[in-house]
């Protein structure tokens, strides 16, 4: 039985999730929206580039969410660093920050990647 705890933290990661993915449709909706724009000759100098708010790019946060769904996916096993990186890096094209940092920020996102021994790391989901 999960505890009230556990409860909250799965919804906060399941929000975190879903706010990330928002932005990365809202990301290639644009995209999309201003290359048929481009096709279309209109002028789009003075349309911002994204929302002032979203600092990340759409392949960094492309980044996060397939180690997220990488680790989530396979959730009965860990993964060692070098596992996710080379997993990450076959789906999107990023140049891979530290990985303390990577690590940091997709725990940020998701509190249920745990590290389970030095470099190793699991999508633990409490029953």
């Amino acid at each position: 039985m999960k505890t009230e705890e556990e409860k909250l933290k799965e919804k906060l990661a399941q929000s975190n999730e879903h706010i990330m993915k928002c932005i990365l449709n809202y990301l290639k909706d644009t995209e999309a929206i201003r290359e048929k724009m481009e096709q279309l000759n209109i002028d789009t100098d003075n349309i911002p580039e994204n929302l002032p708010l979203i600092k990340a790019s759409k392949e960094q946060l492309t980044a996060y969410m397939v180690a997220i769904d990488f680790l989530k996916s396979n959730s009965r096993e860990f993964f060692n660093l070098k596992d996710i990186r080379k997993q990450v890096l076959s789906h999107v094209d990023y140049k891979m920050p530290a990985d303390a940092y990577f690590i940091a920020r997709i725990q940020e996102i998701n509190p249920l990647i745990k590290k389970v021994r030095h470099g190793c790391y699991q999508y633990i989901k409490h029953n």
